[in-house]
């Protein structure tokens, strides 16, 4: 029986994770400006956040799950982590309505919910363009509640366990044994609710006393926090200050509670269980009530101080290069009321892609001065995706029929932005390639050569974007003129020279075709702020 516990949380983990990670993704393709709309307007107000929160933890049954879809949301840029603080907090709230109810089965909402899926898989949606990322994004919703079951069923033998029964009996003999025995089950099955739930089963047929049981639920929220730590271990940035946050909601609640919890035990001072005593007779409820008091008072306790938690999560773990660079600075929503304003800034928001256009080079080339090499993986995704932001901006502004003027440099930055993501893909295959001809030692000087032209000719890309005017447009455009003769040259004269192996010649064919197409591109570039700056010179 062990063997199969084991086996059957592993799996839960494992399809927890998995679950995450195609909410993540998915929700990061369907980033569209309608439910960016969506998503902020249900946090637009504390009252929508809170009841947005309670819904998810009734119907999630785990707080600690509702807060990895809240990770998945930030890694889409979704949502914010102040704002994504408030559900975390009313997630908790919700998910203690579980003990009051304990009658909704998250096995068959799972069930039905991936008995859909597969249906949108027989009628081909995945392979739709407007629903295989909303069918991915279920899936992966689907996935994480199997999870959360496995890990729940798995040890749910675990009540039926002679010895594990004789050891929560025994813990009779101490709070401080109930609550760390609590905090560790909780931390097995993946389930504050499920270790009160026993406990009050087994406080009701005499096996635990109503102090202990009390410990219990503190220590199971406890437990909970610490899972949430454990979990988000993988976890960089700003992905994981809310898996802190979660952690640090948990620990206050203790922190406060257990004192007085200490103080109503050896002082005779009124605390929660003289308060819950006079909402119910039945000592069930009172336990449930018990455990959404724990909840609403660490609410109460956080809540008010947000913002100082959020620099306080910010320094534990602060967001990577990789989010800063993802991050955009200068466009927002409101910006498009101002269509003049709006347009600049995106054009700012453009001239910054392009400035770390020649930084996809720097691990390749000597002279790098004293910075960091940032990686072209990293830079690639970055300028990618605040390049997806920028183009959903203009589509709005061009959506606002503007004036003639207006639509048409808003239409040219915005085929400046796709050619900046086209050179950011190119440039990091060249990298890519270069980083392997680098173990050749045929190739290796010429592709270093290769670096340092580029490095030159988007340089100058950026210093024109940057000064647009006809002259700096002219130098552009001469330096980026066809060079497909001279790579022609280039490629007879090396193959003539030098007796390559296969793989040496198809790893220069490929980096020199790579090279002419960023050379064309930022020509393609050139000529869109030439006519741009011909436009701003009538």
């Amino acid at each position: 029986m062990a063997a199969e516990i084991v086996a059957n949380l592993l799996a839960g983990l494992g399809l927890f994770f998995i679950g995450v990670k195609f909410i993540g993704d998915n929700m990061k393709q369907m980033a569209g400006r309608s439910l960016r709309r969506l998503v902020g307007y249900l946090t637009l107000h504390p009252f929508f956040s809170a009841v947005s929160g309670v819904v998810a933890g009734a119907l999630v049954q785990s707080a600690n799950a509702v807060t990895f879809i809240m990770t998945s949301l930030i890694s889409s840029r979704l949502i914010t982590v102040r704002k994504a603080m408030p559900i975390i907090v009313w997630a908790n709230v919700g998910n203690s309505l579980i003990v009051l109810l304990a009658v909704l089965d998250l096995r068959l909402a799972a069930l039905y919910l991936l008995g859909t899926i597969g249906f949108c898989y027989y009628l081909n949606l995945d392979r739709s363009n407007r629903f295989r990322h909303a069918v991915g994004a279920l899936l992966g919703l689907g996935l994480l509640l199997l999870g959360l079951i496995f890990m729940k069923e798995g040890a749910d033998p675990l009540k039926k366990v002679e010895w594990l029964t004789r050891f929560l009996a025994y813990t009779k003999t101490s709070y401080a044994l109930a609550f760390l025995s609590a905090g560790f089950l909780t931390f097995i099955v993946q389930s504050s609710t499920t270790v009160s739930v026993i406990a009050i089963a087994m406080a009701k047929v005499g096996l635990l006393g109503v102090e202990q049981t009390v410990m219990i639920i503190y220590g199971s929220n406890l437990g909970s926090g610490v899972s949430t730590w454990f979990m988000s271990a993988n976890l960089k940035g700003m992905a994981r200050q809310v898996a802190i946050f979660q952690t640090l909601f948990k620990v206050v609640g203790v922190a406060v509670l257990v004192p007085l919890f200490y103080a109503e035990i050896y002082l005779h001072l009124p605390a929660l269980e003289s308060i819950v005593s006079h909402l119910a007779g039945d000592f069930g409820r009172q336990m449930a009530y018990l455990f959404l008091l724990f909840q609403l008072c660490a609410a109460a306790l956080v809540l008010p101080w947000t913002g100082r938690i959020l620099r306080l999560l910010e320094w534990i773990s602060p967001a990577t290069v990789e989010e800063e660079l993802s991050r955009p600075q200068y466009i927002y929503e409101q910006a498009l009321d101002e269509p003049e304003t709006a347009l600049e800034l995106a054009e700012k928001e453009s001239l910054r892609l392009v400035r770390h256009l020649p930084d996809f080079l720097d691990d390749l080339r000597e002279d790098t001065s004293s910075k960091p090499a940032l990686g072209a993986v990293t830079l690639r995704k970055a300028v990618v995706e605040v390049g997806d932001e920028v183009r959903l901006f203009v589509t709005d502004l061009i959506d606002a029929h503007q004036s003639r003027e207006l639509l048409e440099q808003a239409l040219n930055l915005q085929n400046r932005v796709d050619i900046v993501g086209s050179l950011a893909e190119t440039l990091a295959e060249f990298v890519a390639l270069s980083h392997q001809a680098r173990e050749m030692a045929k190739l290796a000087a010429f592709s270093g050569r290769m670096a340092e032209a580029l490095h030159l000719i988007l340089t100058t890309g950026y210093e024109t974007a940057e000064n647009p005017d006809l002259e700096n447009c002219g130098v552009l455009l001469q330096l980026t003129a066809d060079r497909g003769e001279m790579m022609a040259q280039i490629r007879r004269g090396f193959l003539g020279e030098r007796n390559l192996e296969p793989t040496e010649h198809q790893n220069l064919m490929t980096l020199t075709t790579l090279f002419e197409r960023t050379v064309w591109l930022l020509r393609r570039y050139g000529t869109l702020l030439e006519s741009q700056a011909t436009t701003s010179s009538r």
